[in-house]
Order: structure tokens, then C-alpha cells, then sequence
């Protein structure tokens, strides 16, 4: 009995061990084939038409597009390697700067099949944030081209004297505009988890919504989504608007004008002052010119300014667009684009933006145009 007992503890511990092995194995082996992240992610591409030359992959950082992973193309093909970790826009561009394809990148295995001859057709494979990208995209490139279509239109009429063709434009283009960010809510509604959302949000909305809006929307997107750089990005643009919230005193600077005069912001205190941020190469600023032009001709002797700060680089566009739009107000500029320090302080993402300013310093209104702006002007200034 004794023998019989320690015989079949002895096949129950052989056992045991024989099963511990196993699985054992089997452990090693789901660690092997399902690790939850792939560490980084491999772009395997093919320019058909390119066999040689030096290629990068590009990412945005610091305010900035900085290369993540260069190679050469050897008979048409490359292969770039990076690392993200959450899905990120990527560039792939040729040397010196032709972009071959833009794209979300997330991690592991991507395919791009691109022509020399059509680039713009490049096909990215592999990432599910880049098919909604492309979907979103494809749209917004549609409307962009009837778009194009309206602002020939604007200009074909302008150049006629068609007031009435300008204006039908006019109203058309804004129309198109609303259908598209129509869209981008849209898009971003049925696309919580998506950081393809926080992006078109940047893209899309600008200066256009307000810090509770954006507020709103990062609240609304799925929690994996809000350590996207995009999300952190609106954050700061909301951070940047509550700066310029109604009811909050304008913060002063001071610009040359382009006699090379300093005037500072606040020496305008004791009028209602428009504070207009654009520039020469933006065509819906110089459209906004000719209703500026006239709120101000009415109620410039009744107490109202402006103060055009301008986001040109070259002096000899700036006065020139000045002189043929009739713009006889404070004008100012230290001709550094989008670096101005006036835009910086301002958080400007976007132009035209305008502010306008009470008699004491503090904001009352917001990208008002046209006839909103004459209709706020008479309210103070009857």
C-alpha cells in the first residue's frame, strides 16, 4: 500500500512538473508573439521613376519641422524607421523639400507607394489613424477647390466693378468655409479616440472658438486621446485666448510705425480702439479693407481708432498695401511674420483678427466684421 501511495505521488509530481514546463513555454512563447505596443514603426516604401537620392522622414517639434530618420533610396525603394507614442502627422520629403507624402504615423509596419510623376497621389498603408486622416482630407481639399473657384470669382467681379457679383461671392465663400468646419465637427464628433481629431480641431477652428469651447472638446475626447502633442497644443491656444477674453484688459506693446516711430497701445486709452491684426499677402484681410475703411471714415471724429498691426516681412509690401487700400489709420509692424511680438502676446493663430478695445484698456468684442462691427460702433459711439 505504501508503495502503491508513493508510486502515484510520484507520477502526480512528474506530472506536475511536466505541465509547469508547458506552460512555461507557452508563456515564453505569447511573450514572443503579443506584445501589446510595437516599440516604433518601419515605413517601407517605393518611388516608381526615383532610383537614387536622399530621403527624410520628418516630424514637427518645437515649432518646427525637424528630420526623425534620413536614407538614401536605393533602385526606387527606402525604409525609414520612428517612434511614436501616440499617432503623430509625419512628412516624407525628398531633398531639398518635396514632400512626397503626409501622413499619420503610428506604430508598427507602413507601406508608401508613391510615383515621381504624382506624388500627390501616394498611397500610405498600414495606419488606421492615417485611412481617417486621408478620408478627412480628401473632403476638405474638395471644398477647398470650390473654394478657390468663389475667391476668382470675388476677384473677377472686383476687378469689373461687380458689387453685386462681389457680394454674392462674398457670401458663397463663407458659406463653403461654414459647410467645412461643418465637417471638422462632425468628423471629430464620430472620432473621439482619434488624434486625428485634436489636430483638425488646430487646424480647422483657429482663433474661431472660445478657451471654454476648446475646453469643451478636450473634455470630450476619449482619455488615450489627451496626451496627444495636438491636445496639448490646444490647451495652450486656449490658455493663449483667455488672455483676449471679453472683459479682459488688452496686454500693451509697443511698434514701430512704419515712419519708424514707436507707438504703444495704450497711448490710445480714452477712444474705442480697433486693434487689427493682417497683411498685404492676406487676401480676407485686404477683402475686410474697403468695411474698415468705412466704419472708420463714420466714426473716426467721434472717438473711434484703429491700430493696424501688420504680419508682412517686407516694409515695401506693407506701405505699399496700406496706400492703395486707403488705410489712414495708426499703422505698426516689426516685419517679422508670424513671429511678431504683438501676435505672440496675443496668441494670434489665425488673420484678420481683431479686437476692439474700450476706452479704458479692456476688450468688449471680438472678430466683429462688416456690418457687426458697424452696428457695435454705433451702439458706443451713437
Amino acid at each position: 500500500m505504501l508503495a502503491q501511495f508513493k508510486y502515484r505521488n510520484t507520477v502526480i509530481a512528474q506530472n506536475y512538473y511536466l505541465m509547469r514546463n508547458i506552460l512555461i513555454i507557452i508563456l515564453a512563447f505569447a511573450g514572443l508573439f503579443s506584445c501589446a505596443k510595437p516599440e516604433g514603426f518601419v515605413i517601407k516604401g517605393e518611388i516608381k521613376g526615383k532610383e537614387s537620392g536622399n530621403i527624410k522622414l520628418m516630424k514637427y517639434a518645437d515649432g518646427k519641422w525637424v528630420a526623425e530618420d534620413s536614407t538614401k533610396i536605393e533602385k526606387g525603394k527606402f525604409v525609414l524607421k520612428g517612434k511614436t507614442d501616440l499617432p503623430e502627422l509625419r512628412l516624407i520629403s525628398l531633398e531639398p523639400q518635396t514632400v512626397v507624402a503626409q501622413f499619420f504615423a503610428e506604430n508598427g509596419n507602413l507601406t508608401v507607394s508613391a510615383n515621381i510623376d504624382s506624388l500627390a497621389k501616394t498611397e500610405v498603408k498600414g495606419s488606421k489613424s492615417n485611412d481617417e486622416f486621408s478620408v478627412l482630407t480628401k473632403e476638405i481639399q474638395n471644398i477647398a477647390k470650390e473654394t478657390q473657384g468663389l475667391q476668382q470669382r470675388y476677384t473677377e467681379a472686383m476687378q469689373s466693378g461687380d458689387e453685386e457679383g462681389m457680394k454674392k461671392a462674398q457670401i458663397d465663400y463663407e458659406a463653403m468655409m461654414g459647410n467645412q468646419k461643418v465637417y471638422a465637427k462632425n468628423f471629430i464628433r464620430e472620432h473621439p479616440k482619434s488624434t486625428v481629431s485634436p489636430l483638425i480641431a488646430l487646424m480647422q477652428f483657429g482663433q474661431e472658438i472660445s478657451a471654454h469651447e476648446v475646453d469643451t472638446l478636450v473634455a470630450f475626447l476619449d482619455p488615450s486621446v489627451r496626451a496627444s502633442v495636438y491636445v496639448t497644443e490646444l490647451k495652450k491656444v486656449a490658455d493663449k485666448m483667455r488672455i483676449t477674453e471679453i472683459g479682459s484688459l488688452a496686454p500693451d506693446f509697443t511698434l514701430n510705425t512704419p515712419e519708424g516711430k514707436p507707438l504703444t497701445l495704450s497711448s490710445l486709452h480714452g477712444k474705442i480702439v480697433l486693434l487689427d491684426f493682417w497683411a498685404s499677402w492676406c487676401v480676407p484681410c485686404r477683402k475686410e479693407n474697403p468695411n474698415v475703411v468705412a466704419v472708420y471714415s463714420k466714426y473716426k471724429d467721434k472717438g473711434f481708432d484703429i491700430l493696424g498691426v501688420s504680419l508682412d516681412r517686407e516694409q515695401g509690401a506693407w506701405v505699399k498695401a496700406i496706400a492703395d487700400d486707403h488705410l489712414t489709420w495708426n499703422h505698426v509692424s516689426d516685419l517679422k511674420f508670424w513671429q511678431s511680438e504683438a501676435a505672440i502676446k496675443y496668441g494670434v493663430q489665425s488673420i484678420p483678427f481683431t479686437l476692439l478695445i474700450d476706452k479704458e484698456g479692456k476688450i468688449i468684442a471680438k472678430n466683429l466684421r462688416g456690418e457687426e462691427l458697424e452696428k457695435k460702433l454705433a451702439q458706443l459711439l451713437p
